[in-house]
């Protein structure tokens, strides 16, 4: 009888140490699921915010690329008021030879 206590004792004591064992196991596993719904949560709130970065970036190209057409167009009426202008320059002088050639050298 004694030997059968004895067993019965020690088989106790493991199951004791098992159930503890089997609840830090739970304690860990609650604690991992709580840690993993929080990087979720944080996945989540990157992705929007990564999300609202690249539509932003969009605007700022589509942005980029209407002012560069806007510059490429100022660009060109620059380009063709100075030929305009040297253009015009260039009447004016070959006028002013032609009035001083006509005024002082005909005569």
């Amino acid at each position: 009888m004694q030997l059968s206590m004895e067993v019965f004792e020690e088989n106790r004591k493991v199951l004791l140490r098992t159930n503890n064992r089997l609840n830090d196991i739970k304690s860990i596993a609650v604690e991992t699921e709580e840690i993993g719904t929080a990087i979720v949560q944080e996945l989540g709130e990157q992705r929007h915010t990564l999300s609202g970065a690249r539509d932003r970036l969009e605007d700022i190209d589509n942005t980029r690329l209407s002012s560069h057409r806007y510059v490429s167009a100022i660009n060109r009426h620059v380009l063709q008021d100075r030929i305009l202008l040297i253009l015009i320059i260039v009447i004016e002088v070959c006028t002013l030879i032609g009035l001083v050639y006509v005024k002082y050298i005909e005569k």
